[in-house]
């Protein structure tokens, strides 16, 4: 019997004294297999739901996965990190790998966007026995992105200031006919709170991020998805990072920017369970 489908917000607790979490959702039992999905730098699990409201997902007791959203620190709901701390591309990963380990699953699937597609990548090579199916959408080249001082000064500059964020969010996402008050109040709000905390920290960290040694050891099936008219990130590094990953697709999109989950969630979703469950 179907059912309607119910989010369920939980916490991941990082520490003993629940300091640092991983704010995460569930829909349960909407899936053959669960599928794991890591948004972005400025971005929220909420940059995901105009897919989820195409795909009019149900619960089905016969379906055994779920679609689960992750959102890593500094991000969403899940805890800050704090002025002082260093991070890394690669210890933002560890923190998703604690959590996926703590779901006690032998597979899943994988989906991440930008610097979610990087953490992708990453946990698919040291766990390759668990992914099955990664889709890696607008990711960061594997040898890391060092950005322009221009844009680190935006970075630093958008800390403070919505009205920039917004703008920056109009250039990045190639969607004119978007719901006003859905960018107002999520795509802006989520970006301004990342801004606020781990932003800067993330675009810093891509600068001296290489993971291109270690791509021989993924064992996943791997999509790569790109825009053609990505502005932040070049799809020609999507297209040199498919030719590192053993049996890796690349596929360049025309017309479409550095997030298809909200430019066009239809067509997102559509190649990605496709890849996925086909």
């Amino acid at each position: 019997m179907l059912g309607l489908t119910v989010i369920e917000s939980n916490y991941f607790y990082l520490t003993p004294n629940k300091k640092n979490f991983i704010h995460f959702e569930i829909l349960r039992n909407v899936l053959p297999k669960t599928t794991v999905f890591i948004h972005g730098n400025l971005s929220s699990n909420r940059w995901w739901y105009p897919s989820l409201d195409f795909a009019k997902l149900k619960t089905n007791p016969s379906l055994s996965g779920h679609v689960i959203l992750a959102e890593f620190r500094g991000c969403g709901k899940s805890s800050s990190v704090e002025a002082s701390e260093t991070i890394s591309i690669e210890s933002l990963t560890e923190e998703l790998k604690a959590f996926v380990l703590s779901l006690n699953l032998t597979t899943m699937n994988l989906v991440g966007h930008s610097t979610g597609g990087s953490i992708a990548m990453i946990l698919a090579a040291w766990l390759p026995e668990l992914f099955d199916g990664v889709v890696l959408l607008d990711p960061v080249s594997a040898r890391g992105r060092r950005f322009e001082l221009p844009v680190m000064k935006a970075f630093e500059a958008m800390k403070t200031d919505e009205a920039l964020v917004a703008e920056v969010m109009k250039t990045t996402i190639r969607a004119p006919d978007i719901n006003p008050r859905y960018f107002s109040k999520v795509v802006v709000a989520d970006a301004f709170r990342a801004a606020q905390n781990i932003g800067y920290k993330i675009a810093e960290a891509f600068g001296e991020f290489n993971f291109e040694r270690h791509l021989g050891a993924i064992q996943s099936r791997v999509l790569i998805l790109h825009g053609e008219e990505d502005q932040i990130l070049p799809f020609k590094h999507s297209q040199e990072l498919a030719q590192h990953i053993s049996g890796a697709r690349c596929e360049i999109l025309a017309g479409k920017g550095h997030c298809l989950n909200l430019e066009d969630p239809e067509l997102f979703w559509t190649k990605t369970m496709s890849f996925l469950f086909s």
